[in-house]
């Protein structure tokens, strides 16, 4: 007795459940996703005098210091800008050409976008001796 074979199937890749795979995992992934576009920020806070280590004060014929309040509130040794009039007066010490010493300091709760703000303002004026210093323990009042 001459027993016949049974033709074997071949293995295949079924695409249309992995098509349905994938779009359900592409609907998981968009209902939990944020469209929204956030600001990127960092959470941290600047430091304060107690917490950091104290340096000498630098000597050079020209220090600004820059406290940095909001974006709205900026003291540059004490009379009061926002960020577009900081903009300009930066511009205008450099087109004096002092070699002028910017320091930037903030409240731990300024975001630093206000920050980087000034500091943009110190770039756009061609200013290059910018430093960052640890807010004192009495800032001083904005000046009118």
């Amino acid at each position: 007795m001459k027993i016949t074979r049974r033709p074997s199937k071949r293995g295949r890749i079924e695409i249309i459940p992995m098509i349905d795979t994938i779009l359900i995992l592409l609907i998981f992934y968009m209902s939990f996703s944020t469209f929204s576009a956030k600001e990127k920020r960092l959470d941290t806070k600047m430091p304060l005098v107690a917490q950091a280590t104290q340096f000498a004060p630098t000597r050079v014929p020209l220090d600004i210091v820059l406290h940095v309040r909001n974006q709205d509130e900026i003291l540059a040794n004490g009379a009061r800008y926002t960020v577009d009039t900081l903009r300009d007066a930066m511009q205008q010490l450099a087109i004096i050409g002092q070699d002028a010493t910017v320091i930037i300091e903030a409240d731990p709760e300024t975001s630093y976008h206000a920050v980087i703000s000034a500091l943009d303002a110190c770039a756009q004026a061609n200013l290059k001796n910018v430093a960052f210093r640890p807010l004192p323990e009495k800032v001083p009042a904005a000046t009118p």
